[in-house]
């Protein structure tokens, strides 16, 4: 190589020649070595590819030698924060001082100087050189990369960008478009396999430092939607140690130590933006043309590759209901901890309530199916998301039908109702109740599910005088619940027994509150007559004498189902005498006593 050559004539003192080597320029100007560092770098590169550049060296190259040899030499170039040493151009043997030790190329650096496009080969477990993605970005995700790359080609640090919100192939491939027009290749790191020790944390970093200027690459440190706290703390140890420019894709920002940190937001496809994208992906389907395909693409918020997945997997003779069903599928959240979903089979049959209760409940389905048609089509949503948030209070004793209407609305409207059980999430420690209920929100957004907090009480509470910071924390805590509900696309219900302990405040905020009383005599002679279905051999029951007892809905049915087995293990029908046996055991368990003079003249068998 002419550039070999030209560093031993200087190492021999013979300055002639150019000044600087053609093929080294690229790896001076990509980290600013002196002339100095040049001619070692050349010179340990002519001791691997040219046997005879040892022996006119004199032996060994090392760090004095090359200090004694050359004119340009300064001892600034032995210290470890120097390029040479800082990028692991060059390696000193261990064992010695650094002037004596015998100096030798790194691998990759000799591969960059012999025109050898690879990566570093100890980022791959770490890495992958991406060169496509599968996801087409939409106009408004496009635009978002071009601001992101102008951001780093204009920012004179190294920044950090963090791109949030929205799934993870579109975040992914947001990170790809700003590599691209930043004229760069995006290095995707795994933050789930980061947790190494210190040291190799520390390697790991100068590679991607190094192979950000020798390959010309943007590093984007990935945290995948199932990645835990564990993959998060690393991914935040890795960036506060970089010192180049990178991206983190999460699904919320992380706190980072490091400065220049800019935080962007994946912004979702609006309606009209995913009903375009229905239509391609279902090419010549039927279902392109369908009506309901507005309201489908209102209610699920799903990005265009998973779009393209839904249509992928459809039936040829799927229906618009099908379709629902699969989007449904697609857009289920993942908080199985946090939350039990519930198939929801209930129907209007089967909920037996007030008739104020029923007409609110047949209100929440109506503005569930129509919200579309009246928020987008007609225009009357609010500037902010709060005009499209469907929130309500179900208030009323144990037992009298608060679950079994959210279920019976959430079969109405086909979709998803997870039950949330507001005291298990509430945490002692400051700031964890947020983060369960942020991710509850987040996940049940794409899906726009309906969420039935239990409970409400454990947290809604008379608004807390703030005598203890404990308090503040408690409103703050209230504050975030209300906030999240009043943005959530979907109807978020929450359910108490005690109304009159709940600020008023608070109740202002919703949207429906609807009273759930003890089932007058009426009602309860009405849930006897539902209590057992047609399948089942029932004698003659006197639903009006059962309605004396004070039960509710919830002990109807407990002892409805108690009086079957005394029945099948008697071989008979279901009598009055069953049902009063099973209600003596049902009252005995809520430790309340039985009106034994109220049925002395029913004319029971013993």
């Amino acid at each position: 190589m002419l550039e070999i050559a030209e560093a031993i004539r200087r190492f021999e003192g013979d300055s002639s020649g150019p000044a600087d080597a053609v093929a080294l320029a690229p790896l001076r100007d990509a980290f600013g070595l002196s002339r100095f560092e040049l001619d070692v770098v050349a010179l340990c590169a002519g001791c691997v590819l040219e046997p005879e550049v040892a022996t006119r060296l004199g032996g060994p190259l090392t760090l004095a030698l090359a200090l004694a040899k050359l004119s340009d030499g300064h001892l600034d170039a032995m210290a470890a924060d120097t390029p040479l040493f800082l990028h692991r151009l060059v390696h000193a043997s261990e064992g010695t001082h650094k002037l004596g030790a015998q100096l030798s190329i790194d691998e990759r650096v000799l591969q960059f100087l012999l025109g050898i496009a690879s990566l570093d080969e100890r980022l791959l477990p770490y890495a992958d050189l991406v060169d496509e993605v599968a996801v087409s970005l939409a106009d408004r995700h496009v635009e978002l990369a071009g601001q992101i790359a102008r951001v780093i080609t204009r920012t004179a640090t190294s920044p950090v960008i963090q791109i949030h919100a929205g799934d993870a192939a579109t975040r992914r491939a947001i990170a790809h478009g700003v590599a691209s027009a930043s004229n760069l290749r995006p290095l995707r790191l795994r933050a789930a396999v980061l947790g190494v020790p210190p040291v190799e944390l520390s390697v790991l970093q100068r590679i991607c430092v190094r192979e950000s200027r020798l390959a010309n690459v943007l590093v984007v440190v990935d945290i995948g939607p199932f990645d835990g706290t564990d993959a998060i703390r690393w991914a935040r140890a890795f960036c506060d140690g970089m010192n180049s420019a990178l991206v983190v894709t999460a699904a919320d920002p992380i706190p980072l130590a490091r400065g220049s940190v800019a935080s962007f937001e994946v912004p979702s496809a609006t309606t009209d933006e995913r009903r375009t994208s229905w239509s391609r992906a279902l090419g010549g389907h039927a279902l392109r043309t369908a009506p309901e395909l507005d309201r489908i693409s209102h209610q699920f918020r799903l990005e265009p590759q998973q779009i393209r997945d839904v249509a992928v997997g459809l039936d040829p003779e799927a229906t618009p209901v099908d379709l629902w069903d699969a989007c449904l599928a697609r857009s289920r959240p993942r908080v199985e901890d946090l939350a039990r979903r519930i198939a929801p089979t209930a129907t209007w049959d089967d909920l037996v309530v007030s008739t104020n209760a029923r007409t609110q409940l047949h209100e929440m389905v109506t503005q569930l199916r129509h919200r579309h048609r009246v928020h987008e089509q007609w225009g009357l949503a609010r500037e902010d998301s709060r005009g499209q948030a469907i929130t309500a209070l179900f208030s009323g004793p144990s037992g009298v039908g608060k679950t079994l209407a959210a279920e019976v609305i959430a079969h109405e409207a086909r979709l998803d109702l997870y039950h949330v059980d507001l005291s298990q999430v509430v945490d002692k420690y400051i700031g964890e109740t947020e983060k369960r209920l942020r991710r509850i929100f987040d996940d049940a957004e794409a899906g726009g599910s309906i969420l039935l907090f239990d409970e409400a009480d454990a947290l809604f509470g008379k608004r807390a005088e703030v005598e203890r910071g404990t308090d503040r924390w408690a409103n703050l805590e209230v504050s975030y619940l209300l906030q999240r509900m009043e943005r959530y696309r979907g109807l978020a219900i929450l359910t108490t027994n005690a109304k009159h302990a709940i600020d008023t405040a608070f109740l202002r905020r919703l949207r429906f509150v609807v009273p759930f009383t003890f089932p007058d005599a009426d009602l309860r002679a009405e849930l006897w007559r539902r209590a057992f279905p047609a399948a089942a051999p029932v004698g003659t029951l006197e639903h009006a004498k059962l309605a004396r007892l004070q039960l509710t809905g919830a002990n109807i049915k407990n002892i409805a189902l108690r009086a079957a087995f005394h029945a099948a293990e008697q071989d008979t029908d279901v009598t009055m005498t069953h049902v009063v046996r099973a209600a003596r055991s049902e009252l005995a368990k809520l430790e309340q006593p039985f009106p034994e003079a109220e049925v002395r003249g029913w004319g029971l068998r013993d």
